[in-house]
């Protein structure tokens, strides 16, 4: 295994953010539906606001002399793996993923999965905190995440019948 390299937890949130941001932004222009795209909206609309707070919690953070840092050997492969991959495609292998992405099932299944680690993340954030102001605000952000799982859990089940069968227990 590589050797794993320090890094700042608040540079890999808001690197994780923005990259929210962008996958949402172009998602709901990709879509003609005006209820998802206002979904779309509403979830990069959400992710601006956490990018905002982590980069105000760095700030404090710095300024208070917190050190959030994932450091070898204390950061588990899970978390390693999360922040090796991110949580959304980026870059031009975004724009390349979003060219692939033929349908609303397609564009669930990825934010599903980012919102999904983005929890998973943040949980570990919380454990790392030692200011309880900022593991409140950073609980906060894992409770969003959460609500953005239900919402695009709900979306994928109104496009995908059998989903909805599978995670619903009933058939439409």
């Amino acid at each position: 295994m590589a050797k794993r390299e320090q890094l700042d937890v608040f540079d890999f949130a808001i690197r994780a953010e923005k990259d929210g941001i962008s996958f949402y932004t172009k998602a709901a222009k990709k879509f003609a539906d005006k209820d998802l795209r206002e979904l779309f909206k509403k979830l990069a609309q959400q992710e601006s606001e956490h990018l905002r707070i982590f980069s105000d919690l760095k700030i404090q953070a710095s300024v208070k002399g917190l050190d959030l840092c994932l450091k070898n050997p204390d950061i588990d492969d899970y978390v390693e793996s999360i922040v090796q991959e991110g949580l959304f495609p980026k870059g031009e292998t975004m724009d390349k993923r979003m060219e692939k992405i033929d349908g609303v099932v397609d564009a669930a299944v990825v934010a599903m999965k980012a919102e999904t680690n983005a929890i998973l993340f943040y949980t570990e954030m919380v454990k790392l905190a030692k200011d309880r102001e900022m593991k409140k605000i950073i609980e906060k952000i894992i409770k969003e995440e959460k609500s953005h799982v239900v919402m695009v859990r709900n979306l994928r089940a109104d496009h995908d019948p059998m989903y909805a069968g599978l995670a619903f227990g009933r058939f439409f």
